[in-house]
């Protein structure tokens, strides 16, 4: 009876590894496909809750970045130091663990965000060239909820996709840029023309936004410039946080941001950059003890047909320097 659910369990683990498969050929994000991922996980093992989490940049702390049955404040917030919690320690240890008690198995940590009771465990590392980039995890709420089938089942599921993780990670470091988050100017060099295409080919709008802090050489000089570094780390999470979905926020240059908003007409990208501008006004940085302040200029333009990507930002760099003379702190159109 146990060889034939095992044989039934490794069926749908094939027909799985294949669903898994052909969502990653399709050209989704990695962020649907980890999600499909934790899907499976529960389907497959009869979990409760499945999660996937990689390592930070630092390769220090654990995060989530998928789950499934988890709330979403519990994937939000629930982290691990390397060495910490069971997870941590399947990183630490470079080994897998399966745990039919956590009130008995001293690796196991609560977390101040958990909401699902947890008895049952099983973690797996996801291994690339023999590093370490993240953990599959499977949670139910009783206890010896899994075997070693169960944990060999994870494991495969981990190898058919931790080469893709890796991918998609090294690509996205590619074009982030390591200060602020952002995007970065290598991605606009690609991203831009591509959007130009785009609204060429559709006849949709598109326009982009390009904004500095005012006086920052002098904020750096009064503050130093590890908190000028802090102000454009808080900045652009602010301004990322205040636009649309499919608008990017992109790292130009020392101070400088653009901001492309695809779909966007030039008053549409206006009301925005205005909006953008009087939320940034009001905003307190808070960095050693202080409340710092910062404002920004911003230019706006529309793209109309012929303008190469360049000329594109020089517009707007245009309207940018208008904004400058006529005073700072505003926003004004090319």
């Amino acid at each position: 009876m146990r060889n034939e659910q095992n044989q039934d369990k490794y069926q749908k683990t094939v027909a799985s590894l294949y669903e898994i498969t052909k969502v990653i050929n399709s050209g989704n994000d990695l962020e649907y496909v980890l999600k499909f991922v934790s899907r499976e996980i529960v389907s497959l093992l009869s979990a409760e809750t499945a999660s996937v989490m990689l390592l930070d940049e630092s390769g220090t702390e654990l995060l989530s970045k998928a789950s499934f049955g988890l709330t979403p404040e519990e994937e939000k917030n629930i982290t691990f130091k390397v060495g910490e919690g069971v997870a941590g320690w399947v990183v630490q240890n470079g080994s897998s663990a399966r745990i039919g008690d956590v009130d008995q198995d001293p690796r196991f940590k609560v977390s101040e965000h958990q909401v699902n009771k947890i008895l049952s465990l099983l973690a797996v590392p996801l291994k690339v060239h023999n590093s370490i980039i993240g953990v599959l995890t499977a949670t139910h709420s009783s206890r010896d909820a899994f075997d070693i089938s169960d944990e060999t089942i994870l494991t495969l599921l981990g190898n058919s996709i931790v080469l893709d993780i890796e991918n998609a990670r090294l690509y996205r470091l590619s074009i982030t840029d390591p200060l602020t988050k952002v995007y970065n100017r290598q991605f606009m060099f690609t991203k831009l023309p591509e959007e130009i295409s785009r609204s060429s080919r559709y006849g949709t709008p598109l326009s982009i936004i390009l904004f500095d802090v005012d006086f920052f050489k002098k904020f750096n000089d009064t503050y130093g410039h590890n908190a000028g570094d802090y102000v454009l780390k808080q900045l652009a999470s602010f301004v990322k946080d205040r636009i649309r979905s499919p608008d990017m926020l992109i790292r130009y240059g020392g101070e400088e941001f653009l901001i492309v908003a695809p779909e966007a007409g030039l008053q549409d990208a206006y009301v925005m950059a205005e909006r953008i501008r009087q939320e940034v006004e009001k905003a307190e940085f808070s960095y050693e003890g202080q409340d710092l302040r910062v404002t920004i200029s911003l230019g706006v333009v529309q793209y109309t047909g012929g303008l190469r990507p360049e000329d594109f930002i020089r517009l707007a760099d245009n309207a940018l320097y208008l904004a400058k003379q006529n005073g700072r702190n505003r926003a004004e159109k090319a």
